[in-house]
């Protein structure tokens, strides 16, 4: 089974990062989009809600760079590799546990009932 996927990895984990710059790319546009219509609408924005949904899809992008950090890993597993995996993986956790935090206290701010 090693055998048949090892030449594949290379090809996932362009797609895997890809995917995860996608989810940011397209959530972004979508915000800045809705921010500049709004603006130029002279209606009022909700800013928690562009900014809570903007953080959902930056904690979705960064899980898909962390997935295509482990499949990288997997092509080489040596010391050297699993140590900057380990390190990569704990800066995008401890981004995550903030970005979450975030979230939770704009979801309070708005009086919104679900957590992330």
């Amino acid at each position: 089974m090693e055998t048949i996927l090892r030449p594949w990895i290379p090809y996932l984990v362009t797609v895997v990062e890809a995917c995860g710059a996608l989810v940011i790319i397209l959530e972004v546009v979508r915000t800045t989009g809705l921010y500049v219509y709004g603006f130029f609408r002279r209606e009022r924005h909700n800013i928690h809600q562009l900014r809570y949904d903007l953080g959902h899809s930056m904690i979705m992008g960064l899980e898909f760079q962390v997935a295509a950090d482990i499949l990288k890993t997997a092509l080489a597993p040596q010391w050297a590799d699993m140590a900057l995996l380990g390190a990569l993986i704990a800066v995008r956790t401890v981004l995550n546990y903030l970005l979450e935090r975030e979230l939770a206290h704009i979801s309070q701010e708005n009086g919104r009932v679900d957590v992330v």
